[in-house]
């Protein structure tokens, strides 16, 4: 029985279940096993069942572009420049918090803590601190902070009531008990300190609800219900400052749970987009294999690299008809996904007349209508 890590209470009949054996992660890696989604109706809360020895995976196996802290995601591309994701972290962590000098900031699953690192520069009268469940990231660490300023699997004695500010930034879908990560949050910040957290909005990037290594999907609901029994006034929630993504920001006004009573109608507005987003993917997966029959012996690329392409790609009954993956991040060209070469854009060879668009379906048709090489050489699109 699955039991929900808000609530406490069991979970029954999934919303979705992955029809085959593999199933996609939040690194676009293939993961041996199926994801299966619950949904709890009372507060709004999307919940996928753990992967095995989830500890394990994220100590040792969940490698986010670890090999340098200049590897990343790219964000958007705005004029033909390109803006990577921990770039516009920062940017709007100055927009929202006001730092002033000597204030002291921990990042709580930071991962290779380059949101800190950052931030350091921009604002160095702030002192930083790191915090993650694994070592893997420790070698860049101690290129900009000192030993008693990080810390792996345990927070440090010392910095109980220590900090003004305590960030997240795309962690707290990952951890099995956010209410205990949270309290333990609250047990870090001085009194009237803040949290401020990125989490993904399933609503707005739909590919959140199927990878299998998100353990948690957010609402505007849900966030405010954790927020309360951990402690927390809620400050804000933000929507759009940050695409696909809620900003949630909380003030520690206790150590002890706050009452706190869900909007009816904000969670019959949940209720619906949570069904909606379950029925599309139960369905997916059987119109990319209607495509793929309707095309087969064509050659073929798959425009996405992330987790939308690599769903299409686990999908797929045969590969031979994929020459390559298309991507604009300039960090994937020359590697490769499925033993497929990634590529840029510019380099799409003029035999391909297949491509299958894996792109977060809200962005794709204007993406892809930047495209006009396409309309000459290419012959069928398929879109998610």
């Amino acid at each position: 029985m699955t039991i929900c890590a808000l609530t406490g209470k069991p979970l029954q009949t999934p919303i979705y279940q992955s029809q085959g054996s593999l199933s996609v992660t939040s690194l676009s890696q293939t993961y041996e096993g199926k994801t299966v989604v619950y949904f709890n109706e009372e507060i709004g809360h999307i919940q996928t069942k753990e992967i095995e020895n989830i500890d394990v995976y994220y100590d040792k196996q969940y490698k986010f572009f670890n090999q340098s802290d200049e590897d990343d995601i790219l964000y958007k591309v705005v004029d033909g420049k390109k803006i990577f994701r921990q770039e516009h972290q920062v940017n709007t962590l100055l927009s929202k918090i006001n730092f002033e000098d000597e204030m002291q900031v921990l990042d709580y699953g930071c991962a290779k803590g380059t949101v800190m690192k950052r931030l350091g520069l921009q604002k160095p009268s702030v002192e930083t601190y790191l915090f993650d469940v694994s070592q893997m990231y420790v070698n860049l660490w101690e290129q900009f902070l000192p030993s008693d300023h990080y810390a792996s699997y345990q927070t440090k004695e010392e910095w109980h009531e220590k900090f003004d500010v305590v960030t997240s930034f795309f962690a707290f879908e990952h951890t099995p008990d956010p209410v205990k990560e949270l309290r333990n949050i609250n047990t870090l910040l001085k009194d009237g300190g803040h949290f401020y957290c990125i989490v993904p909005n399933v609503f707005e990037n739909t590919g959140d609800f199927i990878v299998a290594d998100h353990v948690h999907h957010y609402s505007d609901a849900s966030l405010r219900y954790l927020f309360a029994k951990a402690g927390f006034e809620t400050v804000e929630i933000d929507v759009s400052s940050h695409f696909g993504a809620y900003i949630a920001i909380g003030k520690k006004v206790s150590q002890k749970s706050l009452e706190f009573q869900i909007n009816s109608i904000d969670l019959a507005n949940v209720v619906n987009a949570a069904q909606e987003t379950a029925n599309y993917w139960n369905t997916l997966q059987d119109k990319i294999c209607q495509f793929e029959q309707s095309v087969s012996g064509q050659k073929a690329a798959i425009y996405g690299a992330g987790v939308y392409g690599s769903f299409i790609a686990t999908c797929l009954n045969n590969l031979d008809d994929i020459q390559c993956f298309i991507d604009q991040n300039p960090l994937l060209h020359g590697t490769t996904t499925f033993n497929k070469s990634i590529i840029p854009n510019s380099e799409l060879p003029t035999e391909i007349k297949v491509i299958y668009v894996g792109l977060n379906p809200k962005i794709a048709q204007q993406v892809v209508s930047g495209f006009p090489k396409w309309q000459e050489t290419v012959s069928s699109i398929l879109f998610l």
